[in-house]
């Protein structure tokens, strides 16, 4: 890992994100970029805000992105790498045209806990991203503090995982903190089997300390997980998106999105292409 790129709007909760990414980056001994988007102000869906104009606001994010900067300079060390970026944008373009090594890149973002109708309406710009860019996406809930990453659990499916998508980091991570590695799979009625075919290659590569879990409850796999790593305390967790068909997308709440709008904890969101 080379580079982790933190988006922030200035909010509490992408500040805690800011803080958490800070520490990776400290202990990965990599760059810390802190990416804001500056965008016109709207009032509605047919008129700008002329009161303020786009200079005033780019002077006034510049001023708020420096003061992180100082805060975050200050809170790690002069050790820590750190870089603020303005851009005049959407979070989701100006992200995209950053990672231009996805292998060496990390991104961190924040995401607000919200009612389900809100979080199917409006959804989140860390939940959008999950598994749409080519590189780990880390998204940090508002109340989730940086815990050294004694406990993993990675949560997996029957289907091929990607190994060339941040289990690099994962193994680095495991390394320094001599991590256990905890698989959960939760199984549906019709599993009599337990297989651990998927996840062989990644143990292998991983190594360490590394255990097997098969729970009951797939009606609700997001809530069998989340009793687990709350029973285990387990400080991340991590996950594959999948990709689904728009039909799917429209009807359905992937559990990638749904974890990382209830998690408690930081989930790790793995890109399946």
């Amino acid at each position: 890992m080379k580079t982790i790129l933190a988006t922030t709007d200035f909010t509490q909760e992408s500040r805690a994100a800011v803080n958490y990414a800070a520490r990776l980056a400290l202990i990965n001994k990599c760059e810390l970029q802190i990416l804001h988007a500056t965008y016109i102000p709207v009032i509605s869906d047919a008129f700008l805000d002329v009161t303020t104009t786009l200079e005033e606001v780019e002077k006034s994010d510049k001023a708020k992105m420096a003061d992180l900067v100082r805060h975050i300079q200050s809170k790690q060390g002069p050790a820590l790498r750190v870089k603020g970026i303005n851009e005049v944008g959407l979070t989701e373009e100006l992200l995209k045209d950053k990672i231009t090594q996805p292998e060496d890149t990390l991104v961190v973002m924040g995401v607000k806990h919200v009612d389900r109708f809100s979080r199917a309406i409006f959804g989140s710009t860390a939940t959008s991203l999950a598994g749409q860019i080519p590189c780990p996406l880390m998204i940090i809930p508002p109340e989730a503090r940086f815990r050294p990453w004694k406990k993993l659990a990675f949560s997996f499916d029957n289907k091929e995982i990607p190994v060339k998508s941040g289990i690099s980091f994962i193994k680095e991570m495991a390394s320094i903190y001599s991590s256990k590695l905890h698989f959960v799979h939760v199984m549906g009625m019709d599993e009599v089997t337990k297989d651990s075919t998927p996840i062989s290659t990644i143990r292998d590569i991983i190594g360490g300390e590394t255990h097997l879990h098969f729970l009951e409850g797939k009606d609700d796999t997001v809530a069998a997980v989340r009793d687990w790593i709350r029973r285990y305390k387990a400080n991340v967790v991590v996950m594959v998106a999948r990709k689904h068909n728009i039909f799917w997308r429209m009807f359905n709440e992937s559990h990638t999105t749904e974890m990382a709008f209830e998690s408690s904890v930081p989930v790790l969101v793995l890109p399946e292409n």
